[in-house]
């Protein structure tokens, strides 16, 4: 099942604490310290953005005030923000010049390689974070990821419209008697703290779940909710392409262009040095957006920032499934306006995770399968497999053939078939299919591909700007001008900033938590006129809205790396990845 690895499973993989980065020569090829080139295609990703590969200038530029590492959903989101009010900055400076690097192409990292799902754990870890928090602080996590449902489908709607953004009825399946009692109880104490947030939850039992939800005879019951689901690669590179057209003299993008090594400032440099193949350049601030590479750059973080792979994959439904007649709108009768979440027993401890596409083929995007920790030996830190960037292939066997199971033999029917190749199909889907030439299987996966996601050791993203004592590099002196540009005038001093760690969950958080980012360099972080996004964090300064347990710190990134050792030296096995939804099996 999906996030199944334990934090003990995880820190044994990698070895005596020893991170990707630091894995020491052998025999075996060393771990990539950068994104590679996967060699599975994202469904998402096709057909390819205009800017899949795109290249600002033919010239590198020699330095720019900001630059941006990564180019996901973080990094569209920091630098939405950050040009759109910067360019409304009324005075005399001009406005920021601003570089994107990414390793690959856009987007082709985590985002472009996931489930779409906007699908925030909401009463699966509330009472658990109220124990470890207090319950003020557990709320304000919960609607922090709540505002993700009305925040994305908001900036969709007016910049990313081919994205199908869209609200979908959320079910919760359970197969174990045990695990769906336990989910009931803590669903109780959510509703019973939070009744407003919680006002769409309601649980199906036995038959009436199975009918309702098209459910095998296995299923016990459900709990219903309202999530979202997103095509994530059209959401961040039409974002991106609005940015580059409106500010074509203040944003570049710059793709296979890894940031290999930063230099801190020295006498003869006053700024940052970022190195890459296509040249050098200099910055009063490097902002690290790569989430489960984030350690490769940042040192302080490696030991407490994991990568981990989980397969995704692209499914024709079978021919007698059928998702549509819930609600009581034609458009809640659509196809795409359903998600599923499905849990395993307490001794596998997993979930693996269900949409469906509301055109097309009506595909449905299931991901999860058995995660596989790091692809590093257990004694020397070095890759395991020569073909890096596969799927793990029980992974792989289990996502391709789990659906009619979930569903029953019944529900499922016979196999469906390309569209492409149906004499009744859609002819304007079967000419676009012909005319695009796609790569995907004629059969039921139409595609299976893998991609790598965070993991945080203490469950929390990391979020600020980085202390010196975490990054291992010295700032530039406050209060630096940039020559000619009045880069001073128009953002705080000088420094390193992330936004990272999202432990599986990073469409509930990453766009809010780079839009605090970039509010932090803006120096607006106390302003209350400038709203998280939409209605949420309305009236508020960033550090009300913005969850405190996400601000990076020393004495945090200290206190991780003592639960690190902990977990290394076996007194804890608490489950890993989808870390919120996990906590499902905690008191069982």
């Amino acid at each position: 099942m999906g996030n199944c690895v334990s934090r003990l499973q995880l820190l044994q993989s990698t070895g005596e604490g020893q991170s990707e980065k630091r894995g020491v020569a052998s025999e075996l090829p060393s771990c990539p310290a950068f994104p590679i080139q996967e060699p599975t295609q994202s469904f998402w990703t096709f057909p390819p953005s205009p800017i899949s590969t795109h290249t600002s200038n033919d010239k590198f530029p020699p330095h720019a005030d900001v630059v941006i590492i990564g180019s996901g959903i973080s990094g569209a989101s920091f630098a939405r923000t950050l040009l759109d009010i910067d360019q409304e900055q009324d005075n005399n400076s001009e406005p920021l010049s601003v570089v994107m690097l990414e390793a690959q192409e856009t987007c082709s990292g985590a985002t472009g390689r996931n489930g779409g799902h906007i699908n925030p754990p909401l009463y699966h870890d509330y009472e658990d974070l109220k124990r470890s928090l207090g319950k003020v602080a557990a709320q304000q996590v919960m609607r922090f990821r709540l505002a993700h449902l009305e925040v994305l489908p908001a900036v969709a709607e007016a910049e990313a419209d081919d994205a199908d953004c869209r609200e979908v009825h959320s079910v919760d399946v359970f197969f174990d008697e045990k695990v769906f009692s336990e989910a009931k109880r803590k669903l109780s104490v959510y509703k019973a703290d939070m009744p407003q947030e919680a006002n769409t939850f309601r649980i199906w039992e036995g038959e009436d779940a199975r009918r309702r939800y098209n459910l095998s005879s296995l299923a016990t019951g459900c709990i219903t909710t309202r999530a979202g689901a997103v095509q994530p690669y059209r959401f961040v590179t039409d974002i991106l392409l609005r940015l580059l057209e409106e500010y074509p003299k203040h944003f570049q993008l710059f793709t296979h262009a890894p940031c290999t090594s930063i230099t801190e400032p020295s006498t003869t440099n006053p700024y940052y040095s970022l190195a890459t193949p296509r040249g050098k350049l200099t910055t009063s601030h490097v902002v690290h957006l790569t989430n489960a590479y984030v350690g490769m750059l940042v040192p302080g973080l490696a030991d407490v920032v994991y990568r981990i792979r989980e397969t995704m994959s692209a499914q024709r439904p079978g021919t007698a499934l059928q998702f549509r007649g819930i609600g009581t709108n034609n458009a809640q009768k659509k196809h795409g306006r359903r998600s599923y979440i499905f849990y395993d027993s307490p001794a596998k401890k997993g979930f693996d995770y269900l949409t469906q596409l509301p055109d097309g083929e009506h595909e449905l995007m299931f991901g999860g399968g058995r995660e596989a920790p790091p692809d590093t030996d257990s004694k020397n830190g070095v890759c395991r497999r020569a073909s890096r960037g596969m799927y793990d292939v029980h992974s792989a066997a289990h996502v391709s053939g789990a659906l009619p199971v979930y569903f029953g033999a019944t529900n499922w029917g016979a196999e469906g078939i390309s569209t492409a190749e149906s004499p009744v199909g859609d002819d304007a889907y079967v000419d676009a299919h012909r005319q695009n030439g796609d790569p995907w299987a004629a059969g039921r996966v139409k595609a299976l591909w893998s991609g790598i996601l965070s993991v945080s050791v203490d469950e929390f993203p990391w979020v600020g700007r980085i202390p010196s004592a975490i990054s291992g590099r010295r700032s530039p002196t406050p209060g630096v001008r940039v020559p000619e540009r009045g880069q001073r005038a128009r953002a705080v001093d000088p420094g390193e900033w992330v936004a990272a760690g999202y432990s599986g969950e990073g469409m509930v958080h990453a766009w809010l938590c780079a839009r605090a980012l970039a509010l932090m360099v803006l120096g607006l972080d106390n302003a209350r006129g400038v709203a998280a996004e939409g209605r949420y964090g309305v009236g508020q300064t960033v550090n009300e809205w913005l969850p405190a347990c996400y601000r990076i710190s020393v004495e945090r990134r200290r206190n991780a790396y003592k639960a690190w050792k902990g977990l290394r030296g076996g007194r804890e096995t608490v489950v890993r990845g989808g870390a919120g939804k996990m906590k499902i099996y905690q008191s069982i």
